[in-house]
């Protein structure tokens, strides 16, 4: 009689009063040979940069009973790996330099990068990935190698209740890397129309070159003594690094004009920007003030001021 064989592991099936004196021999090769190979089998498949099929014999060694499938040999393009269309799982490890797609002959397959592993299973048509779901980690997820997001990376309402961190970040802009802030008292006053320091300043590091710097300012200016018959101007301005000031960007000027003898005016001032220093070197944001003559420029005299600064990532 000829011999049957299982579906997915193709074992001899020995009939009723059969391979009498021999069935031994028979179950040997099942149990000590097949399934050993099915549970614990490693067989190594060298790929030519073109579909490879597995082997699938009937009650002897193959490549496609085996648990782990190791890919080598070199794909210049990506390539499919065509196994047997039964139930079956597998472990697949692609070291074959480019994505392989292991599939049936006519189902759909999971695509596996190069350099990593995958665990999937077939259905008897299809198959489909057998890893578990990250889609909700309590506890710490860690990876050594890179991290690929087709959407969004969130928290819980967009907050992370612990830290994100990496070599490096790509393909994620406008996420606040850190907030420094200061906030000061008042500073003495002017009469200068040169730029005057007023020592309310705060610095950054930031973490990459290519990020920006947002710059949040919230005082409070006076100015003082403003003769009859003079029009005079109080600037408060922001500079980075003690350097000039931000192009076009004169901040909380202050144009005051009396005919009625002496006074002073008084204003709050509150402004934002956004900088590239372009560097991953400390960066100090400070606030300096001047007075056109004939005017004092009494800096912050009516109550505290604060400078926040943000990196965003690019």
């Amino acid at each position: 009689m000829a011999s049957t064989y299982s579906t997915s592991l193709r074992l001899e099936l020995i009939g009723q009063g059969e391979q009498s004196g021999t069935w031994g021999v028979t179950t040997n090769n099942n149990f000590g040979s097949l399934v050993e190979q099915a549970i614990t089998g490693v067989q190594s498949i060298s790929m030519s940069n073109t579909t490879y099929t597995l082997t699938n014999l009937n009650g002897t060694i193959d490549e496609a009973r085996n648990a782990v499938l190791v890919l080598t040999g070199t794909n210049l393009a990506p390539q499919n790996l065509i196994a047997p269309s039964v139930e079956k799982v597998y472990i697949i490890n692609n070291q074959s330099g480019n994505t392989v797609t292991v599939k049936t002959s006519g189902g759909n397959g999971i695509a596996v990068l190069t350099n990593a592993t995958a665990q999937v299973y077939c259905d008897g048509t299809n198959f489909f990935s057998a890893a578990p779901s990250t889609s909700s980690v309590t506890g710490n997820f860690n990876a050594t190698g890179n991290i690929t997001a087709g959407a969004n990376v969130s928290g819980v309402n967009g907050v992370f209740s612990g830290t994100v961190s990496a070599a490096n970040y790509t393909g994620i802009s406008g996420r606040v890397l850190q907030i420094q802030s200061n906030g000061f008292n008042g500073a003495p006053s002017t009469s200068s129309g040169t730029q005057i320091a007023t020592g309310h300043f705060c610095n950054i590091t930031p973490l990459f070159a290519n990020s920006k710097i947002m710059v949040l300012y919230f005082g409070s200016l006076a100015q003082a003594n403003i003769y009859a018959g003079n029009a005079a101007d109080a600037y408060i301005n922001m500079c980075r690094n003690a350097g000039a000031l931000f192009s076009g960007q004169n901040m909380g000027r202050m144009n005051v004009n009396t005919n009625t003898g002496n006074g002073s005016i008084y204003g709050t001032v509150a402004f934002s920007f956004v900088d590239s220093p372009g560097s991953t070197s400390l960066q100090r944001y400070e606030i300096y003030y001047s007075a056109d003559s004939g005017g004092v420029a009494e800096y912050n005299s009516l109550g505290s001021s604060t400078i926040t600064l943000l990196e965003i990532s690019q």
